[in-house]
């Protein structure tokens, strides 16, 4: 699981929050229920490794956005991360022995303090957990092998600007904090301001949560961006806003086996669309452009595809062919018909097998399609503080079903919430 649970406390609507995900999650809510603000959770993040601290608060709108408005700099602010993506280290030779360590949880979290009366911020914890299993293979006398098995936490902190690494590990694993990190590293004191998120430490050490949060994809399509014509020097990453489609097509398109399995996923949804293929203008900027069953003898250039056609089709790409371990689609359904929307459902179903995927979405449909355990609900409790709850784990709303009452229903009439 790249992400297995997000806690957060004092960032924009949410006072506390503490959320396990699942391989693929549907985010429900009334409007301004905080929806945005989960998703800005893990922007936030990605930008912090991106840029640095300051600059991702400042993309954020500042410190006065970043914290919730009714708690200020009274509380502290918090995000924490789990992921139970599993990662290897390189094996460390030890006399007549060798150690195999292999991390399956990382816990990383910092907290920030505000100064009251003033701009900034202190941060007062900033630690990186790995749980781990440490593999010892010991030779005999007869040169056979010796397997044995231990479980510990590599543990680094960052105090004042400098890094320290504890071992929470069996006296049996002769393992030292110089065989982990050079001590170079240890040495050096980290800038003001400056989180172990954004350091050489997540390059060097292959932690996975560093990977997993820069590499996150947040998608909300606009039809009307990939309508231009996209300059051939763009980007070969789908754009947020879909806006390059016509450059990750041609990528895509070159390649035989990539070519026909995206016709395959398109097709199914649309099954009147005949090719697909991209038109290169005099400019060198490119345009996707479509043919369909109707008319063999003449494509349609991108301006006069319909919204649609366009959305899914940068839908499927996000799904199928971006390889990024989380993916964020915001309202996924739209301008797609109902009645496509149960197979929509069922691509995301299909996908999140290979990748973690989270949906925000209004529609019915998709709450209809989706599996109460995969529904997470929002919503404002009386403070105006954003909640997220399972409504799977409810009485009242299994109550519901048992009656035949659809999951679609209960959202439609604000009754998950109960």
């Amino acid at each position: 699981m790249p992400i297995s649970k997000i806690r957060v406390t004092n960032f924009k609507s949410f006072k506390e929050l503490e959320v396990e995900l699942g391989k693929f999650d549907v985010l429900i809510g009334a409007n301004a229920s905080g929806k945005s603000n989960f998703i800005q959770i893990f922007k936030f993040l990605k930008d912090v490794i991106s840029f640095d601290l300051d600059n991702a608060i400042s993309i954020q709108g500042g410190v006065k956005y970043l914290r919730n408005i009714n708690i200020g700099p009274s509380e502290i602010f918090s995000i924490d991360v789990v992921s139970d993506q599993r990662f290897e280290l390189p094996v460390i030779k030890k006399e007549e022995s060798l150690i195999g360590t292999n991390i399956y949880r990382a816990v990383y979290g910092f907290a920030m303090k505000f100064k009251r009366g003033r701009p900034g911020f202190e941060i007062i914890k900033d630690v990186l957990i790995h749980k781990c299993k440490f593999f010892m293979y010991l030779k005999e006398q007869k040169k056979k092998v010796k397997k044995e098995e231990f479980k510990g936490e590599i543990i680094f902190s960052c105090v004042n600007g400098k890094v320290k690494i504890d071992l929470n590990i069996p006296a049996e694993v002769p393992i030292r904090e110089g065989d982990i990190i050079p001590p170079f590293f240890m040495e050096e004191k980290l800038s003001p301001n400056t989180l172990l998120l954004e350091t050489p430490l997540f390059i060097w050490y292959m932690s996975p949560l560093k990977m997993i949060l820069e590499d996150v994809s947040i998608y909300n399509f606009d039809p009307r961006k990939p309508k231009k014509a996209s300059p051939i020097t763009g980007k070969a990453e789908l754009e947020a806003d879909g806006s390059n489609l016509s450059i990750i097509l041609k990528n895509i398109i070159k390649y035989p086996t990539r070519k026909r399995k995206l016709f395959n996923l398109v097709n199914d949804l649309l099954p009147f669309v005949d090719s697909l293929d991209v038109k290169k203008l005099e400019d060198t900027s490119l345009l996707f452009k479509l043919r369909e069953n109707y008319g063999k003898k003449q494509y349609l250039l991108a301006p006069f595809i319909s919204d649609g056609t366009i959305n899914i089709t940068a839908l499927i790409i996000a799904l199928y062919f971006e390889k990024k371990p989380l993916t964020i689609i915001e309202e996924p359904e739209r301008n797609i018909h109902p009645y496509l929307i149960s197979k929509v459902v069922n691509m995301m179903k299909d996908a999140s097998q290979e990748k973690q995927i989270i949906v925000t979405t209004h529609n019915p449909e998709i709450v209809k399609h989706a599996s109460l355990k995969n529904i997470l609900l929002i919503s404002r409790d009386k403070k105006g503080f954003s909640t997220i709850s399972r409504p799977a784990n409810k009485e009242a709303v299994k109550t519901f079903l048992v009656n035949e009452i659809g999951i679609e229903e209960l959202y439609v009439k604000n009754l998950l919430d109960v």
